[in-house]
């Protein structure tokens, strides 16, 4: 089985020198694997670094584009110029944990039938040197490995954890397929992935979940705040709605189901995130209409995220202190 680990990019050369190293600890294992680098036209030392592990990495290749293409494009063309049977995804900020190669080959060959993986992550501090805890995979409802049946199934349990793009590892004739033949240009939305996983298993119902933590993701490094933290919301409110709705219609237990977690879950993040960062008022302004009326059928927005509305700033940076010198520093 050969693996291409797909790294789309852009300005991330402080962060990617570390993803490489983790997968350079990984090449004596026997699975085949290249490397594959998508640069969207950065402006910092990305090439430099990619350009110091050409005599280590035999297969690595590296594209840079002329110009800014966007994210959606960025991750089609990382996936276009792979071989591998499966792409892993793989976000530049992020690394590989130690074993998950030999891990997702394993799965691969037990399991034929997929459409792809999702796999369990590590959370880390924006410096990589401490593991922090979080909200499980899907809520806690995966007890260990499971292949999940289904297209609404599968989307209804990981639908809104198939965002996290360094989770996912794809069939690559699968993804092609669907690239081929499905209008994706009206889901370039930062998630086109999702989109696309979810053609995918329309055509191919069968995933496999991962419980092993393959992945360890860098906390506090969101490229996509640099627009504004409504914006950056936003993603999430319209993306997730607009995907789930034309891939299973807006009739479908997976289309409230996702709609569900992104309101209870991603929205009330931001909203935090917000306050703890002190947002200006025209941020809750605009979003307290949006949200509501988005989620008011759903009575876990009123239950989880709209209260933190009323929850004064300072409160909120009580707890964060609290919960840091506690509960979040990992055993």
């Amino acid at each position: 089985m050969r693996l291409s680990i797909c790294i789309p990019t852009y300005n991330r050369g402080p962060f990617i020198g570390e993803l490489l190293d983790s997968i350079l600890a990984q090449l004596s294992y026997g699975c085949e694997l290249e490397v594959i680098v998508s640069d969207n036209a950065s402006t910092d030392q990305t090439e430099e670094v990619i350009n110091s592990y050409r005599d280590r990495i035999a297969n690595l290749v590296y594209y840079r584009a002329a110009e800014n293409m966007g994210a959606d494009r960025n991750f089609l063309k990382v996936v276009e110029l792979a071989s591998g049977d499966f792409c892993w995804l793989m976000g530049s900020d992020d690394k590989l944990e130690p074993g998950s190669v030999a891990e997702i080959e394993k799965h691969c060959r037990a399991h034929p039938e997929i459409a792809g993986l999702s796999l369990n992550r590590n959370a880390y501090t924006y410096e990589m040197d401490k593991r922090i805890s979080e909200r499980p995979v899907a809520g806690g409802v995966f007890a260990g490995d499971e292949l999940i049946e289904g297209a609404e199934t599968i989307f209804s349990k990981l639908g809104e954890y198939f965002g996290y793009l360094s989770g996912q590892v794809v069939r690559r004739d699968l993804w092609n397929e669907s690239v081929g033949r499905d209008n994706i240009t009206d889901y370039f939305n930062a998630y086109v992935h999702i989109f696309i996983i979810g053609k995918m298993v329309q055509r191919r119902p069968a995933w496999f979940y991962v419980s092993k933590p393959c992945v360890g993701w860098r906390s506090g490094n969101d490229s996509f705040l640099s627009e504004g933290a409504f914006k950056r919301m936003m993603i999430d409110v319209l993306g997730y709605e607009k995907i789930a709705r034309g891939l299973f219609g807006s009739k479908s237990s997976a289309y409230h189901d996702i709609n569900r977690t992104v309101a209870s879950v991603h929205v009330r993040y931001a909203i935090m995130g917000a306050k703890l960062n002190a947002s200006p008022s025209s941020f809750f302004q605009k979003a307290a209409p949006v949200l509501v009326r988005q989620y008011w059928r759903y009575p876990a927005f009123w239950t989880h995220t709209a209260p933190v509305f009323l929850v004064p700033s300072r409160v909120l940076r009580a707890v964060r202190w609290g919960y840091r010198r506690t509960l979040k520093r990992a055993a």
